[in-house]
Parts: C-alpha cells; sequence; structure tokens
C-alpha cells in the first residue's frame, strides 16, 4: 500500500513511489513546507494532452477531488496497517496529499486493456527523500497487514527497485521507482501488480517549482504479475517529456 496517485480503476488504491498507498511544488522558499502558493500559471497547459497518451490508453474522467477523496480514505485505512519494518511506514503522503487541493493541483487519468497511467502536477512541494526513505535500504521490501476493510487479513509484500534518476536543468530532484506488489488473502489466493512511479520537482526558468507525478501500473492479476503496460525505457521517456512540459509551458 504506498503512494499518492489512485488508479482510476480502483480509487481506494494508489500507486506511486510505492507501498501505500501506489502517484503529484512551489517557490523554493516554501520547498518542504507542503504549503502551496500562487505561481500565477495555468496548471492545465502543463499536462500531457488527453490526445496524446501513449498507444493504447484513453483519457478516462476521474477528477482531483476523486483522488483526494481516496487518498484521503487510504491514509486513514493507512493508520490501522501493521508495517514491517515499522519505521517504513509512509510519511510522504501524510505530509503531500492533505494540501492538494482544486485550485493547486490538475490530474490526467488514463486506461488502457492492460493497466492505467496517471499524471498529476501541483504547486504543492512534496518530501522526495521521505519517499526514498520509505521505499529503499531497510524499506525497499515492506510487508503491510491490513486489518481493516476489503484487505482485512491479507499480507502484502511490496518491492522497489529505485531506476535512473533523470538529471536536467528543469529538475529540482527526482525519484523513479518500479513497484512489485504481491497480496495473499486468507483464502490462500494470490495476487499481483507492478507498476512505475516518478516522483520530480521540476523549476521552470521563472523560478516557479511544480511537483510532477507520473505512474502506470499493469492491472492486478494472478502471480506472476505481467510486466506494466510500457518499457522501463518508455516510461523514462514520458517523464522526460513530461518534465520539459512542465518546466516550459
Amino acid at each position: 500500500m504506498h503512494s499518492a496517485i489512485p488508479t482510476p480503476s480502483r480509487p481506494g488504491s494508489t500507486i506511486m513511489a510505492a507501498v501505500v498507498a501506489a502517484v503529484a511544488a512551489t517557490a523554493l522558499a516554501a520547498c518542504g513546507s507542503g504549503e502551496p502558493v500562487d505561481v500565477g500559471t495555468a496548471l492545465p497547459a502543463r499536462l500531457l494532452p488527453g490526445d496524446a497518451l501513449p498507444a493504447g490508453f484513453t483519457a478516462v474522467p476521474f477528477q482531483v477531488d476523486d483522488m483526494i477523496a481516496a487518498n484521503r480514505a487510504t491514509l486513514e485505512q493507512a493508520a490501522t496497517v501493521t508495517f514491517e519494518p515499522e519505521e517504513c511506514r509512509p510519511t510522504a503522503d501524510a505530509k503531500f496529499n492533505p494540501h492538494l487541493s482544486t485550485d493547486d493541483t490538475v490530474l490526467l487519468a488514463g486506461q488502457s486493456d492492460t493497466g492505467t497511467l496517471t499524471e498529476l502536477i501541483s504547486t504543492v512541494v512534496r518530501d522526495i527523500d521521505a519517499d526514498r526513505r520509505d521505499t529503499s535500504g531497510p524499506c525497499r521490501v515492506v510487508t503491510s497487514l491490513p486489518t481493516t476493510g476489503s484487505l482485512a487479513g491479507a499480507r502484502i509484500v511490496t518491492t522497489t527497485t529505485e531506476l535512473p534518476a533523470l538529471r536536467d536543468d528543469a529538475v529540482a530532484q527526482s525519484y523513479l521507482v518500479r513497484t512489485d506488489s504481491v497480496k495473499t488473502f486468507p483464502d490462500g489466493s494470490v495476487r499481483a501488480r507492478s507498476a512505475y512511479v516518478a516522483n520530480v520537482l521540476v523549476k521552470t526558468p521563472g523560478a516557479e517549482e511544480f511537483t510532477l507525478q507520473l505512474g502506470i501500473g499493469g492491472n492486478e492479476a494472478a502471480v506472476p504479475a505481467a510486466e506494466p503496460p510500457v518499457s522501463e525505457k518508455e516510461f523514462t521517456a514520458l517523464v522526460a517529456d513530461a518534465i520539459e512540459r512542465a518546466s516550459t509551458r
């Protein structure tokens, strides 16, 4: 269970640097504060156009309000989840998600026969160092044990693999990962899902800064999970394009 961007087909879950759950920058002076600022720029123009999604994907109606409600429910549920190791309880989402609103955040969601895509851009700065702490080193493999809801009694093992960081004049910080999650239910059935997730702090020539989150995940399936709908190379290229668009529009 880790992240900030819920998949449009499963709004109660998330995709992001990856174990809460699943997928999202202000002026430099406010960096790390979580407080939004008015950057005076229309955010929607910085998103990938809905008709320019990767082959096989179609834009679907999934609004910022839907995401905020789903993330709130996920964070509430996370409070009842046991994490092993305990120090790997996710923190980045808890600091980031409550500050998102329709005034400071825009969202694009796409769906294909094989998976989902979400892109989020916000004037709220995400603590990417917290993402790294939550999902690397001793937290690279995390077991979560939900005690309430539809996943009560399940055992979820999420493995996070860091991908090469993107370096560019427009990148203040980046963290790209692949996540592989395996759920074992009380009845013995097993489901798995793999995804790519990027969290990037993007800066513009005018000293504006945005949080960019991009996630692409495959549908949940029997073990072993299918590969995500795009390759690692294609995902990295999509993130690079998203950075250019967010920093120059």
